[in-house]
């Protein structure tokens, strides 16, 4: 399963309705007040996240034969592109939209024509693929572009760089397009003996991979290099300047696929944010989504410091419950679960809490203030803010790593993170308040004069 974003909006009306359960007893402006400050920001947050997403747009070029279609089905993980090793397959740009259904996912990637080829596809409208591929660039505007070198042709096409590189400055300076780039030496395995192979196994294969590697960031590129993984520094390295944000080696022959994962990360790390929840949900990359959780753990969390700051008193602190079972539902949507009520109520039996059979979303709400060391306590920032930010940390190690919670466990860390909240950004939060709040007395002296 994966974040279904039509389930995700059906929640986003359910939890609403449950904030308007736990504020029956404010009056309206009060009740008014905490909907704009509590479940706007929240659900602004859901809706960037799952609402306001789409498709990744990733462009693949390169010379032909240098594997391009089979870069493009490694990472899709299912046949997509036709593969031709011999003679140019691909006569103009192809635009694939390519739909994971499991995952309620789709991607849009755009194959070019061949650069620099002795002979045009026999299709082919236009003479000249350089032109193609400039056009392609600007009519698509990719997100992330793979250029695709055959490992073992790698000292011999210092022109191709050269060329994308006046291709990539036009296209900055007339259209005002930058668009990260991540140099991706295919047929990994090829270079040297192929049958010594995987780089893991082989020392000399390892030798040839820094070779090449350590040619085309010095020599051609002469770029400054950070290692994907310190440890095995022939998967790659990112850059911290020019068109190209880093040099991934791979294998992307089918049954013997290798160091893809480096390449997918590297092109997620470079993607928008509304491009990387289609992007990873089609992958399954738990690892990736569990960093869009905590993410969102964090924002939820200054959401939650900044209602204990407001300076309207709230009687109880279960007037976060919504947000948080909200929190819950979303981050057992990305660890592959439902986007369901039934997901945070798993949740909440898991630490313990009794959930009946005829469990309703309000009920739900009620039970999670259970969480809570300090329930029917004023609402402060530091608790807020800690609890809310403890009862995400649970359910993200519950739904990720199958992490038991309990209850008692649970509370114990709320405080702690009360005792280390950060006053300083407290005191902030405070300040925006107090402005708010002065605006609004504004107004409404101003209505009495009129």
């Amino acid at each position: 399963m994966a974040i279904d974003k039509v389930k995700a909006k059906e929640l986003l009306e359910s939890i609403d309705e449950v904030f308007d359960v736990f504020t029956k007893g404010l009056n309206e402006e009060t009740k008014n007040f905490l909907k704009k400050a509590v479940m706007g920001p929240a659900i602004d947050e859901i809706r960037k996240l799952v609402e306001d997403s789409r498709p990744p747009v990733l462009l693949v070029m390169g010379r032909s034969g240098h594997g391009k279609s089979s870069i493009i089905n490694a990472l899709a993980g299912k046949h997509v592109a036709t593969v031709n090793d011999v003679k140019p397959q691909t006569p103009e740009t192809v635009p694939y939209v390519i739909t994971f259904k499991e995952s309620y996912s789709t991607w849009q990637i755009v194959d070019t024509r061949g650069i620099f080829e002795t002979t045009k596809p026999s299709e082919a409208k236009e003479e000249d693929a350089v032109t193609v591929l400039k056009n392609s660039i600007v009519k698509y505007s990719p997100d992330v572009i793979m250029h695709v070198i055959s490992t073992p042709s790698t000292r011999n096409l210092s022109n191709d760089l050269k060329v994308y590189k006046e291709i990539m400055d036009e296209v900055n300076k007339e259209h005002k397009i930058s668009i990260p780039t991540i140099l991706v030496l295919n047929k990994a395995d090829t270079i040297g003996n192929p049958r010594e192979w995987p780089p893991e196994e082989n020392a000399k294969k390892t030798g040839l991979l820094l070779d090449v590697i350590d040619y085309m960031t010095k020599d051609v590129l002469n770029v400054e290099r950070t290692p994907l993984n310190i440890n095995y520094q022939y998967r790659g390295y990112t850059f911290n300047e020019g068109n190209y944000v880093g040099i991934i080696p791979v294998c992307s022959l089918e049954g013997d696929l290798w160091n893809i994962q480096s390449l997918s990360d590297l092109i997620g790390n470079n993607l928008v944010e509304e491009a990387k929840l289609d992007f990873f949900q089609a992958q399954k990359r738990n690892e990736q989504l569990r960093k869009v959780s905590s993410s969102l753990i964090k924002r939820f969390t200054a959401i939650a410091s900044g209602v204990g700051s407001t300076p309207i008193p709230i009687a109880d602190i279960a007037i976060l419950t919504p947000l948080q079972l909200l929190l819950i539902t979303i981050i057992g949507g990305l660890s592959g679960k439902e986007i369901s009520k039934e997901t945070a109520y798993e949740y909440l039996a898991a630490a313990g809490v009794n959930v009946g059979a005829a469990f309703g979303v309000r009920e739900g709400a009620r039970q999670l203030s259970k969480l809570i060391p300090v329930g029917g306590a004023v609402i402060s920032g530091g608790i807020a803010g800690a609890a809310t930010y403890s009862i995400g940390k649970s359910a993200e190690a519950y739904f990720f790593y199958d992490k038991n919670v309990k209850l008692k466990e649970i509370k114990k860390e709320i405080k702690k993170e009360i005792k280390d909240i950060d006053i300083q950004k407290i005191e902030t939060i405070k300040d925006k308040w107090k402005v708010f709040k002065f605006d609004r007395k504004q107004i409404m002296e101003d209505e009495k004069r009129k």
